[in-house]
């Protein structure tokens, strides 16, 4: 277990800039790029198809052989999104500006920046994806504010982070189109979105005033001493300091929101205590019970003109610390408050597991479905595939490969919430139970089985490499369930005895499609399975479903 401190620069920036997601992107049209030889299409096979078809259209842009690609557009400080299928043994090459290199590759390490003398910045991991399923890099960059530098302040392969301010020399104009190049194999590329950064404040805090109330302790919920305030007057600024003297207070300012332009913006109160934020009459942060240091956000469309603005702060143990930050769609996160306001927050370690010889057990609470799977267990491997498993359900919850798990909520301060969170490049099931009896091939699966009278879980028992075997009474018999890792992802086998009428959920999904005899295509999974077998493909609540029979045993595998 390791515990890493970050730099608060780079915490506090990416923790702002987070907060951008919350605004549309601006999508870039197909007709927006100088072709080459490359092709719009409607359609691409899975390349693991024997026969491929590519069928034109103009939902995304396709290469088959080496070439270079670009927009009309051209971006300085942006944010770039886009999603990219490689076939096998494919290589392509992003550049940021037309310029600066992020390798698309299942032949090297993908996401690996290509530096100005041809040498790879390798990753903090492999986040890839495996052949002919879809992937996502998200990229900000920006122009240093000294000499002629380029900044790549985040990039996220499939959703993991893998750099964060790097810096790229450059010869000063750090400008250019978006491009793609083909190096060999098979690249597709969708979904491109991007937002231009600039350096405007369009909102700011005029005609300030306060108003000073000392308060009781927490055993009064914070109330005013005495409806007069203790002091009052005109605000030169947003900021804590006017509390200076008091153990306990509440500060009321009340002033103006000049906005220069039409659009949508968003307010983040950042503070260690309570602060809500009301704009027009309209509460759009309310006073949260709040003690730690925590950032809340509110989006909204402002009018050009003064808006009426109210921003309430009540100090409670700690230190004071009132934040208020502005933000809009291509403007990046800026103070509102005075340079003293918002101190320094303290670093928070991020606590790891990472298995290094042995296998790594970990009971916890895991998130599904925005609920906490509370009977989970999750299991880490040196060879870097790892799963999460609901007990009460047999049910895998997610797989991934790469680092492990954060488990710094289980540890940090008082751990309340318990969550174990994949650090890796992870792909989702559908935290169904897994087994399950069916009168005929028609009926419906389950959601769920009762832990206590149906679903009978009976422990588990570790085999020499240190990975578990679950064990389970369903149905008037039994069944075992085991999971190990591959080259590929997971395998996964099951034994059962005594039950009837018994079938096997291997996969859940929006879509399936089998690509070739034994390969499934689950979404965006690969279900693989004896090419002698005959899994169904049926329609299911969300979509559709591949079920098999159960007989004795199984075994299948997973790869993403």
């Amino acid at each position: 277990m390791k515990l890493r401190f970050f730099a608060f620069i780079i915490f506090l920036g990416a923790s702002l800039q987070s907060y951008a997601q919350g605004f549309a992107m601006n999508k870039l049209p197909l007709d927006n790029w100088e072709m080459g030889n490359w092709k719009q299409v409607e359609s691409v096979d899975n390349p693991y198809k024997k026969k491929r078809v590519i069928n034109a259209g103009n939902k995304f842009l396709y290469a088959d052989t080496p070439g270079k690609i670009s927009s009309k557009l051209t971006t300085a400080d942006a944010k770039i999104k886009f999603d990219f299928m490689l076939g096998t043994t494919s290589e392509a090459i992003y550049y940021i500006q037309g310029k600066y290199g992020v390798l698309l590759s299942n032949i090297r390490t993908s996401g690996s920046i290509i530096t100005n003398d041809g040498s790879l910045k390798l990753p903090s991991q492999n986040a890839g994806r495996t052949a002919g399923l879809w992937q996502t890099l998200e990229i900000t960059f920006s122009s240093a504010s000294y000499g002629n530098a380029l900044i790549i302040e985040k990039v996220s392969l499939n959703d993991v982070v893998i750099h964060q301010g790097y810096v790229i020399n450059t010869d000063g104009k750090n400008e250019g189109p978006i491009s793609f190049e083909n190096k060999v194999g098979s690249v597709a590329i969708k979904d491109l979105e991007y937002l231009k950064y600039g350096n405007e404040k369009p909102l700011k805090l005029s005609n300030l005033t306060y108003e000073l109330y000392e308060t009781y302790d927490w055993d009064k919920q914070f109330a005013k001493k005495n409806e007069k305030p203790n002091d009052s007057g005109k605000a030169n600024e947003l900021t804590k300091d006017y509390g200076v003297g008091f153990n306990r207070f509440l500060l009321v300012f009340q002033g103006n929101l000049e906005v220069e332009k039409d659009g949508n913006y968003s307010l983040i109160a950042d503070c260690a205590g309570k602060e809500s934020v009301t704009v027009d009459g309209k509460e759009i942060i309310p006073m949260a019970d709040e003690s730690y240091r925590k950032q809340r956000i509110a989006y909204l469309t402002l009018s050009k003109g003064t808006h009426k603005i109210e921003i309430k702060y009540i100090k409670v143990w700690w230190k004071a610390e009132l934040g208020l930050f502005a933000a809009g769609p291509e403007i990046r996160p800026y103070a509102l408050h005075a340079e003293t306001s918002l101190p320094t927050p303290q670093a928070i370690g991020e606590i790891d597991v990472n298995p290094k010889n042995d296998v790594e057990i970990i009971r916890s609470f895991v998130m599904f479905n925005g609920k906490k799977r509370i009977h989970a267990i999750s299991i880490g491997t040196p060879q870097g595939m790892h799963y999460s498993y609901d007990l009460d359900q047999a049910a895998i919850l997610y797989a991934w490969k790469g680092e492990f798990a954060d488990v710094t909520e289980m540890f940090y301060e008082r751990g309340e919430p318990q969550l174990l969170e994949a650090k890796g490049v992870r792909t989702k099931f559908s935290g169904k139970p897994s087994v399950f009896v069916l009168s005929d091939a028609n009926s419906t699966s389950p959601d769920s089985l009762d832990a206590y009278k149906e679903l009978i879980y009976k422990g588990y028992s570790i085999d020499e490499g240190g990975l578990p075997t679950y064990k389970y009474q369903y149905a008037d018999g039994n069944f075992t369930q085991k999971i190990s890792t591959n080259n590929e992802g997971i395998s996964i086998n099951i034994n059962a005895t005594g039950a009837q009428n018994l079938y096997y959920k291997l996969g859940e999904g929006k879509s399936i499609s089998q690509i070739e005899k034994g390969r499934y295509l689950v979404d965006n999974q690969y279900v693989l399975i004896d090419s002698k077998s005959k899994p169904i493909i049926r329609n299911s609540k969300v979509g559709q479903e591949l079920i098999i029979p159960l007989n004795g045993s199984l075994t299948y595998s997973v790869s993403w």
